[in-house]
């Protein structure tokens, strides 16, 4: 046998390993990619679960930017923690070098805030639910959904704040929870059978 046809079956074999090589990595990546696909659709279905737990519009998980809007309205924080959350978009569409890290971190702190909320709305370790939510935003919130065992309690009071001044609320809401009227919007008086501004009987 000539050199010149050891090299070519040399570059042949090569040739086919390469090409095995190939097809098997694009396979892989495929399967990576359905399992991926696959979860996050799993993940978002679960979201849909819990904003319907806490009465909010399902569709409202799957609206980028609004659904951490409404999550954080969910946990009972203040409004600004949905700008600290985004912080980091916000920073990349200005085109802002250098506060990537802080903004980072920014949102792993809202992601603890809300859901060490969440876990007291929930009647969860909020500790536990907070850390875990710094790390696993997604599964976390897609357990809440789909877990006929958790049940969403608006009247447990949290902090507007997650953890911070939280020794200040009580665990759970003494008061008769604020209503308003259905004809005029008017605050209602607790235990108010008519509204005093439109005269419309309380429902």
């Amino acid at each position: 046998m000539s050199e010149d046809q050891i090299l070519n079956n040399v570059f042949e074999k090569n040739a086919d390993f390469i090409n095995n090589l190939t097809g098997g990595l694009l396979i892989f990546a495929l399967i990576v990619f359905l399992i991926a696909i696959a979860a996050l659709v799993v993940i978002i279905i679960g979201e849909v679960k819990l904003f319907k737990k806490a009465g909010k519009p399902g569709w409202a998980a799957i609206v980028p930017f609004y659904n951490t809007y409404v999550l954080v309205e969910i946990a009972g924080l203040n409004w600004w923690y949905f700008l600290i959350a985004i912080s980091g978009t916000i920073v990349s569409l200005l085109g802002i070098s250098g506060l990537g890290t802080i903004t980072l971190l920014a949102a792993r702190a809202v992601n603890f805030f809300i859901f060490y909320n969440l876990g007291k709305r929930f009647k969860k370790d909020p500790t536990t639910y907070g850390v875990l939510g710094i790390f696993f935003p997604g599964i976390l919130a897609a357990v809440l959904g789909f877990s006929k065992e958790a049940k969403y309690d608006s009247s447990i009071v949290v902090s507007p704040n997650g953890p911070i001044d939280d020794k200040k609320n009580t665990t759970t809401s003494t008061s008769e929870p604020e209503r308003f009227c259905l004809g005029c919007g008017q605050k209602l008086k607790p235990g108010a059978s008519f509204c005093e501004n439109c005269g419309k009987k309380v429902e």
